[in-house]
Formats: structure tokens, C-alpha cells, sequence
């Protein structure tokens, strides 16, 4: 009898690696709120409920009597708490769930890590907006307002004046599901996405790429990640620094055999900060397509070895046959889709590995202002032997969207015209 797996949340474009999940012989049950068509053609079976909600997901599994499970885990979904609650009922390897929390839970994570004496942002966390006015005054400005327990930049906002902070905490504590937000000090500098799997107290890398933040301000106050970069610009000796930290940061949360993601910045003066350290997949195909292409390593069986409680396969996380590989993300900057053309009637060089739609476009539709958080316009993935034509060639490729915007608003820069 196979082995049964839950998918409990499925990131941004991450349905695609469902098929690769099924090929390993596993009962695949996937729990998400948007069951795709890739979902609904792979998995054996579906359940629909918001995968970040522990009562959404525990209403499901009770009303279709869901057990035998052999191991639980999220497909670059941030809900790490969830899966290890999941895992606990039906007695499933996993992280522990406190642990789980520390990771998940802004708020807890930068405590354990200043415990542990590792480099964070100076940081302060508040309940209600005289809190976190005097978390501002104490750590000052510029600074960066988080809701503790959102991912993907959602109510992220940079506070750099004292006449707009208060709207912008107001809107991030409104976000906030616990009603508690975090206030960290603004840094500049490089950021990085560190991933790996820890099997027993080993933390195995596999993959390292630079985050695209040239238009990071952009859209202020909301910060724009334009994609990642592999190989990275920084020097060997600059990334050992940057994976030590890493490390270090994944022994002082306590995680074993659990996969890990992590956000890095690395200030000018080459001073390592722990932005983030989480026991998930790297989302946005990241870990599953971009990293697998620049390393020639793939995490996802392994991922799901540790699901399952087995052991790693460590032949299959040695590097070998990568290349450059970027991916640019364009955001949408509001307007009405006027015209949307077909994707797939884009010429594009064999360099390009997908391009894609990041959201659903369709005549008449409204497209609000970027703010953070919310998926791009669209997406391209390419390849080549040097990072900066990939690049340039993605750009281009982007350009060439077959799109009409009426009422966009376009800011000084913008690529898509």
C-alpha cells in the first residue's frame, strides 16, 4: 500500500511540483482554498479549506474522515504552525509546534535569536498603536512596520515620517489576524534566500540566490522584490559568512529534520542579519525550479523524505550542471484590462524557461495599485551561462507582454509600458 501524503497549502505557482510529489509513488491528499487545475488533475484527493487556518483544516479533515496519513507537509505555503498540528494528529514526523510558532511568529523568532545572541534588526514588538509609537521613538527613523503572522510582504510599509507612521501601523495591525505587530530598524544593504533541509543537527544547503531589490522603494511605502538571482554576486568568502549565520540561527530555534527558508541582508560594511528563518519550503517555485536549475539539485524528494521520516538521499543534494538562472517579476501598477493575449503565442528564445501570469487577467477587470503582499502581473524564468544577459533578456521578454492597461499608473522606471 503507498505511503499517504498531505499537501497542506500550496504557494504561488507551486502546483506545478504536485506532479513530481505524485511520481514518488505517494497517495497524494492536497488541502488548499484554491484547488487549480493542476491540483484537481494530480492529487488523488482534495479537500478545500484555507490551509493557513487550523480550524478551516481541522473541519475538513473530521468531515471526510481522513487518516492512515504517513507524513504532512506545506508546498511553499507559510503556515508552518498548521502542518505541525496536522502532523501531530494523525502522529506524523514533524516539527514540534512551539517550535513551528518561533519560526512562524515574528515576534518570537527575532526573541530566540537574540537569546542566541545572532545579528537581527533592532526591533520591538506592540499590541495597539501607542505601543508601537513608542517602539518607533525607541528604535527611530527610517524603520519597517510587520504584522507578526502575515507573509508575503502583506502589511509590510516603511515608516520614514512621523505624520504618516500612525496610518501605516493602524493598516498593519487591522492585518494582523493576533493583533500584534512588529517595528524593526531599516537596513540597506543585499538580501539573500538561503534554503535547505536539517536532517538530524545537520543543515544542508541547497540552494543560495540573490533577491532583485532594485526597485525595492519604488512603490513606497510597500517594498517590491523583483525576483531572484542565481549565481550570487557576493564573494565565496561573503557567502560562507552568510551560511554560518544561517546555521547558527537554525540551532538556536531547535529544528530538526525540518526543511528551512530563510531572508538575509547583508549591510555594506558585511555585517549579516537574520530577516527570516522559517520551516517551509521556499515559495514562488523558488526552491523547487529556480534553485534546482542554478545547482542541479533538487530538495523536493528529499523534502518529502523527512515528511515521511525517512532518510535523506545526500548523493541528490551534490551540485552539479547549473547554470545562471534569474526570475523577474513585474507588478501590476492598477488600471483595467482593456485586451489580454495568449501567453503561449509569445515567441521567446529557448533561454526563456516559462513566462507566466501571476494572476488571473480578464477583459474589464480593475487592477488595484501595487501594495505589497499581492501577487505580480506576471512572471518569466530564464536561463543562460551569465546572470546579467539572462536578465536583460527577461526584461525584454516581460516588455513584450500581449496586455492592454488603461488607467495604469506607471512609475518613473517601470519596465512595462
Amino acid at each position: 500500500m503507498a505511503d499517504r501524503l498531505v499537501v497542506c497549502g500550496i504557494g504561488s505557482g507551486m502546483d506545478r511540483s504536485l506532479a513530481a510529489v505524485k511520481e514518488m509513488g505517494l497517495e497524494l491528499v492536497v488541502i488548499t482554498d484554491q484547488p487549480t487545475e493542476r491540483v484537481t488533475r494530480v492529487a488523488d484527493q482534495v479537500l478545500v479549506a484555507d490551509p493557513g487556518r487550523h480550524e478551516a483544516v481541522r473541519r475538513a479533515v473530521g468531515a471526510t474522515g481522513l487518516r492512515d496519513v504517513d507524513g504532512v507537509l506545506s508546498l511553499g505555503y507559510d503556515n508552518p504552525p498548521v502542518v505541525a498540528r496536522l502532523a501531530r494528529r494523525f502522529g506524523c514526523p514533524g516539527v514540534e509546534e512551539e517550535t513551528a510558532l518561533d519560526c512562524h511568529l515574528k515576534d518570537r523568532r527575532l526573541a530566540v535569536l537574540e537569546r542566541a545572541g545572532l545579528p537581527v534588526p533592532r526591533n520591538r514588538a506592540a499590541d495597539d498603536l501607542s505601543g508601537a509609537l513608542a517602539a518607533l521613538a525607541d528604535i527611530g527613523l527610517p524603520a519597517v512596520v510587520k504584522p507578526r503572522d502575515l507573509s508575503d510582504s502583506a502589511g509590510v510599509a516603511k515608516l520614514d515620517a512621523p505624520d504618516t507612521a500612525p496610518e501605516r501601523i493602524r493598516e498593519a495591525l487591522r492585518l494582523s489576524e493576533t493583533g500584534r505587530i512588529v517595528i524593526e530598524e531599516f537596513l540597506e544593504g543585499t538580501e539573500h534566500t538561503v534554503a535547505g533541509l536539517v536532517a538530524g543537527d545537520t543543515f544542508h544547503v541547497t540552494g543560495f540566490a540573490d533577491r532583485e531589490y532594485g526597485r525595492k522603494e519604488e512603490f513606497a511605502p510597500y517594498f517590491f522584490e523583483g525576483g531572484d538571482t542565481m549565481p550570487s554576486t557576493l564573494a565565496p568568502s561573503a557567502v560562507d559568512d552568510v551560511v554560518d549565520t544561517v546555521r547558527a540561527g537554525v540551532r538556536a530555534l531547535g529544528l530538526r529534520d525540518a526543511v528551512v527558508n530563510t531572508d538575509v541582508l547583508r549591510t555594506p560594511d558585511g555585517r549579516v542579519h537574520l530577516l527570516e528563518i522559517t520551516c517551509r519550503m521556499t515559495g514562488a517555485r523558488i526552491a523547487t525550479e529556480i534553485m534546482p536549475l542554478g545547482t542541479g539539485v533538487d530538495p523536493l524528494p528529499n523534502a518529502v523524505r523527512l515528511a515521511l521520516g525517512r532518510s535523506l538521499v545526500l548523493d541528490e543534494l551534490v551540485p552539479g550542471g547549473g547554470r545562471a538562472v534569474v526570475q523577474r517579476f513585474l507588478p501590476a501598477h492598477g488600471g483595467t484590462v482593456d485586451w489580454v493575449g495568449d501567453l503561449a503565442a509569445v515567441r521567446t528564445p529557448p533561454q526563456v524557461y516559462d513566462l507566466f501570469w501571476g494572476r488571473e487577467l480578464r477583459v474589464g477587470a480593475t487592477l488595484p495599485p501595487y501594495s505589497g503582499g499581492a501577487d505580480p502581473l506576471a512572471g518569466v524564468i530564464v536561463t543562460g551561462t551569465d546572470a546579467a544577459r539572462a536578465e536583460a533578456m527577461a526584461y525584454e521578454v516581460l516588455d513584450r507582454l500581449p496586455l492592454g492597461l488603461s488607467g495604469a499608473v506607471r512609475p518613473v522606471g517601470s519596465r512595462f509600458r
